[in-house]
């Protein structure tokens, strides 16, 4: 019995009566459809289970995969009784703009984007192999151009052209050629290029394998000269984060809170190394009330250490040097930049403590 293929989509239930979702992020199946009968049966029982449901979205950050996975969600998304409404979340490349096509409305974000081409494949054999192979491969592409077509209005001479020199569209572009139907300009998509690969709101796609790669800058050289291209961000609230990246949202709220906890047992830490003598008000005024840090309190302490006596503060200046290795030998007679020479010493040395450079 053929083992299921590792899953490549999600459906989940929506909040609304009557209504569903599709995920398909990342490749479409790491292993072909081609001869599965168990991967595809899957697939399908999973959309009629959903039941008798009126609309599903489908979202889409994908740089394609198997051609006849595509083919086959394509026509089942096509098939089906819902009105289906495509999201591309960042890319719909290769195989994935042919399930884009399946959407009743297809919405792309002003930097969101589409690339389509020939279909490929890898092969070996004969001569005679690799005839059967190109010929298979020219059958394919009329699967693919049908997909285009049936969605848009884009003639067949200027398809081929786009297929054969492998093209990323904008959302512009893609809504001109009638590939999509709305730009999303309330949602923007975060993009960059690091080390050669694409990255598209947070998921990584290889695009070494194309003779032609988006116009975006490469991050890990935006610094030199090669760097090409514009680097679109995405604009983040707390609430577009909260609703769409729910358990982003959760992870760095969680991991916010524990980074409040250490801050604040370091700030304790520090402030514990400035007890002295008459500034234990001061002190616990700025664990308790204030919230200062050592460095703000530390101006204070040298204050009540100057007006208690010289020779209390000449102590400090000597128990704070050898922290940091200061080369400052302490003096009778105390002036302002002895005391900023305190400061910054006692300062350092808290520091130093907590580990901080």
């Amino acid at each position: 019995m053929p083992q299921k293929a590792k899953k490549f989509w999600e459906f989940r239930a929506s909040k609304t009566k009557n209504s569903a979702e599709l995920l398909l992020y990342g490749p479409i199946s790491e292993e072909s459809w081609w001869g599965d009968e168990v991967t595809p049966k899957q697939f399908a029982d999973e959309l009629k289970s959903l039941g008798d449901v009126s609309e599903l979205t489908v979202r889409i950050n994908s740089g394609g995969g198997d051609v006849f996975a595509g083919q086959a969600i394509h026509s089942l998304l096509r098939s089906h009784q819902a009105k289906v409404t495509v999201y591309v979340d960042g890319l719909a490349a290769s195989i994935a703009s042919v399930i884009a096509m399946a959407g009743d409305t297809v919405v792309m974000p002003r930097n969101a984007m589409m690339m389509i081409h020939n279909p490929w494949t890898i092969g070996w054999g004969n001569a005679n192999d690799f005839r059967r192979i190109a010929d298979d491969l020219d059958k394919i592409r009329e699967s693919i151009i049908a997909a285009y077509q049936d969605k848009s209005s884009i003639e067949r001479e200027k398809l081929i052209e786009l297929l054969d020199a492998e093209t990323w569209l904008t959302a512009e572009e893609a809504l001109e050629y009638g590939l999509v139907d709305e730009i999303d300009e309330r949602k923007s998509i975060s993009a960059s290029m690091k080390g050669g690969m694409l990255v598209m709101n947070g998921v990584t796609f290889d695009v070494t394998g194309f003779k032609n790669v988006p116009n975006i800058i490469d991050t890990t050289t935006a610094n030199s000269t090669e760097g090409k291209g514009v680097n679109i961000q995405m604009e983040l609230t707390p609430d577009i984060l909260a609703k769409q990246y729910p358990d982003i949202y959760n992870a760095v709220k969680q991991e916010g809170y524990n980074e409040g906890v250490k801050a604040e047992r370091e700030r304790f830490k520090a402030l514990q190394e400035l007890e002295a003598p008459g500034c234990e008000e001061i002190l616990n005024q700025a664990r308790y009330e204030t919230g200062e840090t050592a460095e703000q309190v530390a101006i204070k302490v040298v204050n009540v250490l100057k007006s208690s006596g010289a020779n209390r503060l000449a102590a400090a200046i000597q128990d704070a040097a050898p922290l940091n290795q200061i080369d400052y030998q302490p003096v009778i007679q105390v002036k302002d930049d002895e005391a900023s020479k305190v400061i910054s010493a006692m300062a350092q040395a808290a520091n130093k403590k907590r580990g901080v450079k």
